[in-house]
């Protein structure tokens, strides 16, 4: 599993940044199950900005 941030903004949208690609990604380039190890918090900014 590649390694990702959920970013929670102002308006309620979520988003996920990877952080990290894991080792089956790298070699074929398909996207596998994300996990997320991080939360931030963007209260201060609309996902649309």
């Amino acid at each position: 599993m590649c390694d990702y941030t959920q970013v929670e903004f102002a308006c309620g949208h979520l988003r996920y940044t990877v952080k990290a690609w894991c080792t089956k990604y790298q070699e074929t380039h398909k996207r596998c199950p994300a996990n997320v190890i991080a939360i931030e918090y963007r209260l201060d900014e609309k996902c649309g900005l």
